[in-house]
């Protein structure tokens, strides 16, 4: 006959670190997923809005990228696109800006899972986008 005492607890033990670990982990991802969401949507809107009063992405671009270094995103983790083009580090893609045009931007940021102190572990990219027109009356000279 065997002794199959202690054997609950281990399976227990297991359970807990193969199953409540990782709903714990995407738990804990949630807020800053949320937050970087959030940050990238109104990167892209304020970047949009100056590009359209400006009649420059360069300036847009440049509002966008203040709106996420006070948010504390780094360069690195950053892509944009402009009206449909695939983002890319430093901003991809041009538009037209005729008067009724439609300026889009699409602004995408890294969210690691979690951070260690050698860097971060795993991530996904999110995407904030906005489509601003240009004004109809505006002189574009």
């Amino acid at each position: 006959m065997r002794n199959e005492r202690g054997h609950a607890a281990v399976e227990f033990a297991l359970a807990i670190g193969v199953l409540l670990l990782p709903v714990a982990l995407v738990v804990v991802s949630f807020g800053p997923w949320l937050e970087r969401r959030v940050t990238a949507e109104a990167a892209a809107a304020e970047g949009s809005r100056t590009a359209v009063l400006h009649l420059d992405p360069a300036s847009g671009l440049a509002t966008a990228a203040n709106v996420l270094m006070a948010a504390g995103v780094e360069d690195e983790h950053v892509r944009a696109g402009w009206c449909g083009a695939a983002p890319q580090v430093g901003g991809a893609g041009s538009c037209s800006f005729a008067r009724g045009s439609v300026v889009e931007l699409e602004v995408e940021v890294f969210v690691p899972l979690f951070e260690t102190p050698w860097g971060p572990v795993g991530g996904l990219w999110v995407d904030g986008h906005h489509a601003e027109p240009t004004d109809l009356y505006r002189s574009l000279g």
